[in-house]
């Protein structure tokens, strides 16, 4: 019997744009990073990280340990990319995943050069070890924020290595992203048409500041449901800042942000940036248009809304035929089956939520690495 339940998706083939790699020998991810740091990367349970001081509640991220990995020993569940592959996404009829990163921490890491070089050895191991051996994986470049000399080397090396369809920056940082010195990062996204995927995970942990306005959470109930707050100030930092005016061709994915918090951001926004636009004359049009020009959302962890017809409203407000992307973030289901959260999306949108958006976006990369 399977470890995952099978519960089907509504369309036939979809594109999942989140799916979380876990490193279950750090020796493997050790033997690409250089011989002076190899011996921190290897160790028992990796390096240290920045971490929380909680966790989620019950059997880890809602899914079963992997029943007997290569080796015979039961292992993590998103472990093994073969058994990835035939025991979550053929039964659901997933055609592709773009796989993450559980160092979602890594932005805060206070090390700056154990950053980077973590960043560069997990994206060496993953593609050898998960996207050149597996046709259906593709690839992000994790870059670490905080040297983005080194962020732009890494993302120069790697851009055009088949499978790698995005750069990959944890949300969980010093400053806020609309700031000059990420523009680096941003403009060789640019300059390679790749686009930018920001992951929670670290806020709070590490050099971050506390992960809610008013200070640290106590439980991870608190920390999970504060989240979006880091997408609004960050959103509200690279449209006042004027990312989007110098670099007009970015786009960027909002990783497990929900989205009944988009229309309040968009509409404050806008009134606000009415009374108070001569502050930032680089700004040119209302913050709303940026909102639904650069950015897209996931469906991993939609919003529970009562009533049904409350999330046609919403997906209209936010565009989502065209900014929504199916994502199935496993294995972390704290938040339950991904594909009991797309029960409320309309049949007319299904289609375009689960396959069509993410082709629009990504492009030519996604097609066959063969080609």
């Amino acid at each position: 019997m399977s470890a995952i339940p099978r519960s089907p998706f509504p369309v036939p083939t979809s594109i999942d744009v989140d799916l979380h790699p876990q490193i279950t020998d750090w020796q493997a991810l050790a033997a690409y990073a250089p011989e002076g740091l190899r011996h921190r990367v290897a160790r028992t349970g990796g390096p240290p990280m920045a971490r929380h001081g909680f966790k989620p509640v019950g059997t880890a991220y809602g899914v079963a340990p992997l029943p007997g990995g290569p080796d015979g020993r039961v292992g993590q569940p998103a472990g093994d990319p073969r058994w990835v592959k035939e025991q979550y996404l053929d039964p659901r009829g997933i055609e592709l995943a773009i796989l993450t990163s559980d160092l979602t921490s890594l932005g805060v890491q206070p090390n700056i050069d154990m950053a980077a070089t973590l960043a560069r050895a997990h994206n060496d191991w993953l593609l050898d070890t998960w996207v050149r051996p597996f046709d259906c994986y593709r690839a992000s470049i994790l870059v670490a924020p905080q040297d983005p000399v080194q962020a732009v080397a890494e993302i120069d090396r790697l851009a055009d290595q088949s499978g790698v369809v995005q750069v990959l920056l944890p949300s969980a940082t010093e400053s806020p992203l609309g700031r000059r010195q990420y523009h680096p990062i941003y403009e060789a996204c640019a300059r390679h048409g790749l686009p930018l995927a920001l992951h929670f995970g670290g806020e709070g942990a590490g050099m971050s500041p506390p992960a809610t306005a008013v200070g640290h959470p106590s439980t991870y109930l608190e920390w999970s449901g504060s989240l979006p707050q880091s997408y609004m100030a960050h959103i509200m930092s690279m449209i006042t800042e004027g990312v989007f005016e110098k670099f007009p061709t970015l786009k960027v994915i909002l990783h497990e942000g929900g989205v009944f918090w988009l229309p309040h951001i968009m509409w404050r926004f806008d009134k606000n940036w009415k009374a108070q636009r001569a502050e930032t004359p680089w700004v040119k049009r209302p913050p709303s248009t940026y909102i639904l020009e650069h950015f897209y959302s996931t469906t991993y962890p939609l919003e529970a809304a009562p009533d049904p017809a409350h999330f046609a409203q919403i997906f209209d407000m936010i565009d989502a035929e065209h900014r929504l992307l199916f994502a199935g973030n496993y294995p972390h289901w704290e938040a339950g089956d991904p594909a009991e959260m797309l029960d409320a999306i309309p049949d007319r949108l299904r289609q375009r939520i689960m396959t069509d958006n993410a082709r629009a976006l990504y492009g030519e990369r996604l097609g066959s690495r063969e080609s």
